[in-house]
C-alpha cells in the first residue's frame, strides 16, 4: 500500500501547530518533509508519529536537546528507564520547590487576614499547634538558628519567631527565650528527609489574642496591660505570659514595622 503523504497545512491541523513550530521543529532534524516535483513539501505518517512523541515528552518538560537524543540517536530500554527514573527524580524536586513556594503565600496570606481581622483588637485564640525546632536564649541567637535551619533542608525557613516574655511587677515585662515555631501541617512540603518525629510540640492552650504594629520586635508593658486588662473584663484569668510572634516586617526607607502577633495564656482550673 502506497503511504499516506501530509502537506504542512495538513500536518498543522492534524497536532495543532502552526507552520512555524513545524518548521523549527524540522529545523532541529525532528522530522524531515520530501519536496516533490510540483514544489510543495509533504510529511509522512512517520513523521506525525514522531511529532505526537515529541509533544507527549514537552508536556513533561522534557528538553528538546534531551528529545533530540531520544528521538534521533535512539536508546535502549535499559537507558530509557534510567533516563525516566531521572527525569521523575527532577520533576519530583521541582513540585515540591512549587508545593513550597505555594506554602509560604498561603502563611503569608494568612498574616494578611490577621492582620485585617484582629489589629488592635483582642479576643480569645487556641495558640497554634506547633513543632519547636529550637529555643534561643534572644532575638538575636534565634536569627542565627534560624539560618541554620534554612540551611539544613527546604521548608525549615517557614518558621516563625515566638519570643516569650515573662510580667513581674518588680521587673516589668522581660523576655525569656526565643522559639522557632514550625505550624503543624507544613509537613508534606518539607524535604522528605527531614524527620519531625523527635521535636517536641507547643502545648494546647487558650489565649487572650491580638495584632499589633510596632516600631520595635518586642511588645512593651502597655501593650501587655491592654491585653491583661481586657482579659480581666472578661472574667478569664490569664498568666504572666506573652507570646510575641514577628509575623511579617515592612521595611520604609529608613525605619521598620513590625506586625506582631500576641497570644496571653489564659489559666484553666488544671492550672
Amino acid at each position: 500500500m502506497e503511504k499516506q503523504e501530509y502537506r504542512i497545512g495538513d500536518v498543522a491541523d492534524i497536532v495543532g501547530l502552526s507552520r512555524d513550530a513545524l518548521r523549527f521543529y524540522e529545523k532541529k532534524g525532528v522530522i524531515t518533509s520530501q519536496k516533490k516535483e510540483n514544489g510543495y513539501r509533504y510529511y509522512s505518517e512517520n513523521d506525525i508519529y514522531r511529532l505526537m512523541y515529541v509533544l507527549y515528552q514537552r508536556k513533561m518538560n522534557t528538553s528538546l536537546e534531551d528529545i533530540g537524543g531520544l528521538v534521533m540517536e535512539g536508546t535502549t530500554p535499559p537507558d530509557l528507564r534510567a533516563w525516566a527514573r531521572q527525569r521523575i527524580a527532577e520533576e519530583t524536586a521541582k513540585m515540591r520547590g512549587h508545593q513550597q513556594a505555594v506554602t509560604r503565600l498561603k502563611l503569608i496570606e494568612r498574616d494578611l487576614n490577621a492582620i485585617e481581622n484582629s489589629k488592635d483588637v483582642c479576643r480569645v485564640k487556641r495558640f497554634p499547634r506547633c513543632y519547636i525546632m529550637g529555643k534561643c536564649g534572644s532575638l538575636q541567637e534565634g536569627l542565627k538558628e534560624w539560618f541554620r535551619l534554612a540551611a539544613r533542608g527546604a521548608g525549615l525557613d517557614m518558621s516563625y519567631f515566638y519570643n516569650v516574655l515573662n510580667y513581674t511587677p518588680e521587673e516589668g515585662l522581660v523576655q525569656e527565650e526565643t522559639q522557632l515555631l514550625l505550624y503543624r501541617g507544613i509537613e508534606p512540603y518539607l524535604d522528605p528527609d527531614i524527620d519531625l518525629g523527635k521535636c517536641p510540640v507547643t502545648e494546647e492552650m487558650d489565649c487572650v489574642y491580638s495584632v499589633m504594629e510596632s516600631s520595635r520586635p518586642l511588645p512593651d508593658e502597655a501593650v501587655y496591660r491592654r491585653m491583661a486588662g481586657w482579659a480581666e473584663s472578661q472574667g478569664l484569668r490569664h498568666k504572666r505570659r506573652l507570646y510575641a510572634n514577628d509575623m511579617m516586617t515592612f521595611f520604609k526607607t529608613d525605619t521598620m514595622t513590625y506586625c506582631l502577633e500576641l497570644y496571653l495564656p489564659i489559666e484553666t482550673e488544671k492550672d
